[in-house]
């Protein structure tokens, strides 16, 4: 007789990847199950419906070439993925290039210091609706993560000093889409630094920062007017 272990390890990778799929469509992975269909060359897993914590993220270590994780939150917070999990991750697997980490609301600076010194790929980063960020986890992308090119940092509790860091960093020619919405403490200048020092910029999400002014149109208007319309997509809020 085989238990249920013997039967997956059996399983070909190409099977557990549709398995795997499957379930992360329906919610049902778990940290109960996810360590048993993740293998070795796993590029990418969707968790964003199922109910995973940092326990089973520390079963996803072994997948040392995995590129892509959505943790995303879609109805209420995330309170279970924590920056122990997201730092293990990310000393274990360099090859990450899209972190998806909407809403999961307990995680810190830490997290985004370790994924933007272990990942060097990183190109995607959502962590809109992750309160407890600061300036730090700007700084630390702006001095290490030159391939990023889209960052989701609403709701974050970041100033302008985090945004220039950002904008002046190594990633400043990599950047093309920023979404920094309902930041309460930014103000027309980090508009002013992410039009001025990221050339490549098409999408700039702004709205519900109480302390933009008409002056961040005006520097959007000469964005606008000099790049022959490579601006794509701008949403914000004049108070």
């Amino acid at each position: 007789m085989y238990d249920d272990d013997t039967v997956l390890e059996s399983i070909t990778p190409n099977i557990k990847s549709q398995m795997l799929y499957l379930l992360s469509k329906r919610g049902l992975l778990n940290n109960e199950n996810v360590g048993k269909f993740a293998y070795d060359q796993l590029r990418k897993i969707d968790l964003s419906q199922s109910d995973v914590s940092d326990q089973g993220l520390f079963k996803l270590t072994r997948c040392k070439r995995l590129e892509k994780i959505d943790l995303n939150a879609e109805k209420v917070p995330r309170t279970s993925v924590s920056s122990a999990g997201i730092s293990c991750l990310s000393r274990s697997c360099q090859l990450l290039q899209v972190v998806f980490l909407r809403r999961c609301t307990n995680i810190t600076d830490e997290a985004i210091i370790s994924l933007s010194e272990n990942c060097p790929l990183l190109s995607e980063l959502n962590i809109g609706g992750c309160s407890r960020i600061t300036d730090c986890s700007l700084e630390s992308l702006g001095k290490y993560s030159k391939k990023l090119s889209s960052v989701n940092f609403s709701r974050a509790s970041v100033s302008d000093n985090g945004v220039f860091s950002l904008a002046n960093g190594v990633c400043s020619k990599s950047l093309k889409e920023v979404h920094m919405n309902n930041c309460e403490n930014l103000t027309d200048e980090s508009v002013e630094a992410i039009v001025q020092f990221c050339p490549g910029i098409s999408i700039l999400i702004f709205h519900g920062c109480p302390l933009m002014t008409d002056q961040a149109r005006m520097a959007l208007e000469e964005v606008l007017t000099g790049r022959n319309g490579r601006m794509k997509q701008v949403t914000w809020t004049i108070y």
